[in-house]
């Protein structure tokens, strides 16, 4: 019996230093891992420091040299957006109901085009907010006009500076062109030389017209020479990169979801929308969006005077 006293005790004493042995050996190569992780990573962040000190100090010092290779990358992302049914030239209709997001989509278009273009957009409403620049003055891209001082007796009295200005924008038909006027000369005096406008668009360098309207259509002319014809529906989402800098909650406009048609002209004035594309437009813009005019309309209803209503006895 003392024999296997022995052998046990001897048995247990072994399993236990073994097991102290393993157990030393584990912890040490996990600290080995646990250094070199950390040294990893600290390796990485070194080389990103670095990198990203010397790209900046690159970008700096390599003037103007490095505008070959902007405009290389312009020069690449550019067939990609023009790819886009929105970007395809010619005459758009942009339909939607109150806040379906029509006009953020056209926005955010006309500063992606200005990008795409260098050229800036005119639209009957003032769609920006006013920027700053360094001297504190205030100043916009896109600049509103009145299709009357353009358009006046049925002719087109002016031509586009197309060096600055290749998009036209229409703010909600329905408040230009009510087809219920359409017998009026006000109204052929301002749309007939429109039309004409749409078919000379090429030649005359513009590129986009866009017709936002809360109506599905407007006057048949007009539906007939659209190029394409679209439904944006707003899609938004919670900022998970501004709550990681700074804790707050927000949602923003990620992007729209868009129902596009191709419009065909039939007999009879009547037209047909053809080749359906549902796509989504990322919002790819988010600190332009800052200076969208949701209000864009106020300003016309701030210089209309009152009504005053005379109380009841």
């Amino acid at each position: 019996m003392d024999k296997v006293d022995k052998y046990i005790d001897w048995l247990f004493n072994f399993i236990d230093t073994y097991q102290k042995k393993i157990k030393s050996l584990v912890e040490f190569l996990s600290n080995i891992t646990v250094k070199l992780m950390s040294f990893h990573n600290s390796l990485i962040q070194f080389y990103i420091q670095v990198f990203s000190d010397f790209s900046k100090f690159a970008r700096y010092t390599t003037y103007p040299i490095h505008w070959a290779l902007i405009l290389y990358d312009l020069w690449r992302m550019k067939p990609d957006k023009e790819k886009l049914p929105i970007f395809e030239v010619g005459a758009h209709y942009i339909y939607g109901k109150p806040g379906s997001g029509k006009s953020t989509m056209t926005y955010h278009a006309m500063m992606d085009y200005a990008y795409l273009t260098g050229k800036v957009s005119l639209t009957t409403a003032q769609m920006e907010l006013p920027r700053i620049n360094l001297s504190g003055a205030s100043y916009y891209l896109h600049q509103r006009f009145k299709p009357s001082d353009l358009f006046i007796d049925g002719e087109q009295k002016y031509a586009i500076d197309t060096k600055k200005f290749n998009f036209i924008v229409y703010e909600e038909m329905l408040t230009q062109y009510n087809q219920r006027n359409n017998k009026e000369s006000k109204y052929n005096n301002e749309f007939l030389p429109l039309i004409g406008a749409l078919g000379t668009q090429r030649h005359q360098g513009i590129d986009l017209f866009y017709f936002i309207s809360q109506l599905p259509k407007g006057d048949i002319q007009l539906m007939q020479l659209l190029n394409w014809y679209h439904e944006p529906k707003v899609k938004k989402g919670f900022d998970y990169k501004y709550w990681l800098e700074t804790g707050k909650y927000r949602f923003v406009i990620k992007g729209w979801r868009i129902k596009s048609f191709k419009v065909t002209p039939k007999g009879s004035g009547e037209y047909e929308l053809t080749n359906k594309r549902v796509w989504f437009y990322e919002n790819t813009l988010q600190e332009e969006m800052r200076y969208f005019n949701p209000l864009n309309m106020k300003k016309d209803f701030e210089n209309k005077p009152i009504l005053k209503l005379e109380a009841k006895p």
